[in-house]
């Protein structure tokens, strides 16, 4: 992407002037013009270094965050358009033009640009990686191959939305437990930093042996006084080590072998990485994409290490004329359901329904499994915490009833 400086006529003829960034001259034309100005004068900026957010316009043009709603609402405007007859380019620009201030319209603008000058859909959003990901565009390649753009592009709509529906039921279900655990946690540490030491003074006085949970509670009291920034400042490094040393392949691939492994958990992660996977192979199967080919594409759906290596090397087995079925069962990480359903599709001649019909099963057995699960959790934190806080008063009141005892 390059700087362009540019004046322009505005629809009311007032002249403008300013920058912007786009991959050509042509390029910067049409997302002017876009923007109902007509070019005057345009040159390649001559500034040494030109950033997207420092620009006159303040438009990002293509590198500002593409938002996970703005991305599902283009998918199927543009799958509805080009269903209804539009041309590509036509669909682009119609899209690009409802998304008035954000990131997507310069985004689609230049992905219209490529088009026109003879690119095809998947090759030019392949030059927008912040905002299609491989899987995206390597279905988009597998729709144009198969002559059904369409059918892929809605398919694509409906799973960015089910995806988006997983997440804010999620982000919900746990907001109320973060919160409370936030604040008992604050309210934890005020009680140890402030309140204890001040009732601690008291017990001096008593000239008594104080109950074990009384000393574990001053000794807990006082560390946090002496080193809690230090703890604090642990868990911080602790935290951005793990997410760092988790970027190294090693590391991960023994990572989400362990979260495999975990009870519970491990069935949740392991069905959900094969819900994504069966639901992307019924909806490249059903396009007509060859199924060693679909099952490259899906490849990409599975975020866990280990069951993509297995994937890789079950791909390997089918190239070398396995049945899908076996070389998945071979592969010892996906469920069960999914291997039986893909041996009924191919005797049934139908993959895409059943590996579909996987990722409904599959789909639903996830979403009943985490509305249990934070169901229960809720309760469970506030019990847990109120348990600490009892503790933490019990330990606090011991020395007094303990006085009270010794008078009588």
């Amino acid at each position: 992407m390059d700087a362009f400086d540019y004046s322009a006529l505005d629809a009311g003829g007032a002249k403008r002037s300013g920058t912007l960034m786009a991959g050509s001259a042509r390029e910067a034309r049409d997302l002017l013009r876009a923007r109902a100005l007509t070019p005057l004068d345009l040159n390649r900026s001559r500034k040494k270094s030109v950033k997207a957010g420092d620009l006159s316009d303040q438009t990002s043009f293509g590198r500002g965050k593409i938002k996970h709603a703005e991305l599902t609402r283009a998918t199927r405007q543009i799958a509805i358009l080009i269903d209804a007859a539009t041309p590509v380019e036509d669909a682009l620009r119609v899209t690009a033009l409802q998304f008035e201030k954000s990131a997507m319209k310069g985004v689609l603008l230049s992905i219209r640009s490529q088009v026109v000058e003879g690119a095809t859909l998947s090759s030019a959003l392949r030059s927008q990686p912040q905002a299609f990901s491989d899987l995206y565009t390597a279905m988009v390649a597998s729709g144009e191959a198969s002559g059904q753009l369409p059918e892929v592009l809605l398919r694509l709509a409906d799973d960015l939305e089910s995806a988006q529906k997983i997440r804010r039921k999620i982000a919900g279900a746990t907001a109320y437990p973060l919160v409370l655990t936030a604040v008992a946690l604050i309210v934890i540490v005020v009680l140890m930093i402030f309140v204890v030491p001040k009732v601690v003074e008291q017990f001096d006085t008593f000239g008594q042996d104080l109950p074990p949970l009384t000393k574990a509670t001053i000794w807990v009291s006082e560390f946090l006084q002496a080193r809690g920034l230090i703890l604090l400042g642990l868990i911080v490094a602790a935290i951005v080590a793990l997410r760092y040393a988790l970027k190294r392949k090693a590391i991960r691939r023994r990572w989400d072998a362990i979260k495999l492994r975990l009870p519970l958990v491990g069935r949740l992660h392991r069905d959900v990485n094969a819900a994504r996977f069966s639901r992307t192979m019924a909806g490249l199967v059903s396009a007509g994409t060859p199924a060693l080919a679909a099952m490259e594409t899906a490849q990409h759906t599975l975020k866990n290490a280990v069951m993509r290596e297995s994937l890789t090397a079950a791909i390997e087995r089918v190239r070398s004329g396995a049945p899908m079925s076996a070389a998945l069962k071979e592969a010892g990480v996906f469920p069960p359901l999914v291997v039986q359903m893909v041996m009924g599709g191919e005797a049934s001649g139908d993959m895409g329904n059943m590996f579909a019909k996987s990722a409904d099963y599959l789909e639903d057995e996830f979403d009943a499994a985490t509305t249990v699960f934070l169901t229960l959790l809720e309760p469970a934190i506030i019990i847990l915490l109120a348990g600490v806080v009892l503790l933490v008063v019990a330990a606090i009141f011991l020395p007094i009833l303990q006085l009270n005892t010794l008078a009588y």
